[in-house]
């Protein structure tokens, strides 16, 4: 009988260690908002076309709080590219992380940063930045893209670009919605 009762207890223990509190369950991360929507998500033409220095991005905003901790990128040809987060809610824009993505020809890439908090509903801006090609992606059944698109956790408020050297880096300020260029993208990990 004392062996039994020794068993139990064992036992007890071992379950009740292994409990887990409803809020130590992590979410899994939501990977290539911005790549599945223009790759997958939405009927689209695609050409690898142009050449120039610009950055160009997303404004976005998160249904929920949570964090970046991948930035990633996918453009048409092998190279290193700079993908950068921005607080869009402020003026100026304040770059809130930044990292040099290296990556092959045409297939998204990322790479692990420092994690970036992201509050729900406040505006957020991805660029990347450019001097070679980049994916020239348009509706295929409409003459404008309609924002928002929202995926997951992630709404697209729209896409900017600009012309710009690599430093000082530009805030991307021209808005278009009849295409988009360049094809930055992050891992969002809700909380």
């Amino acid at each position: 009988m004392k062996k039994v009762f020794c068993i139990a207890t064992a036992l007890l223990v071992v379950f009740a260690s292994c409990k887990k509190d409803k809020d130590d369950v992590v979410k899994p991360a939501e990977a290539s908002a911005i790549s599945k929507t223009f790759f997958q998500t939405i009927p689209v033409t695609i050409a690898a076309t142009g050449s120039g220095t610009f950055e160009y991005g997303f404004k976005f905003v998160v249904t929920q709080n949570g964090k970046i901790a991948q930035l990633g990128s996918r453009m048409p040809d092998a190279g290193a590219y700079r993908v950068t987060v921005w607080d869009a809610s402020v003026t100026p824009k304040v770059i809130l992380g930044s990292a040099n993505i290296t990556q092959p020809a045409g297939a998204i890439t990322y790479q692990p940063i420092t994690p970036i908090s992201l509050t729900a509903g406040k505006d957020y801006f991805i660029s990347v930045w450019s001097s070679g090609r980049w994916y020239e992606i348009r509706p295929a059944t409409a003459a404008t893209f309609a924002y928002p698109i929202t995926l997951g956790s992630v709404s697209i408020k729209g896409y900017q670009w600009i012309g710009s050297p690599v430093v000082p880096q530009g805030f991307p300020s021209n808005a278009e919605t009849s295409y988009v260029a360049g094809v930055p993208d992050f891992e969002f990990q809700p909380d």
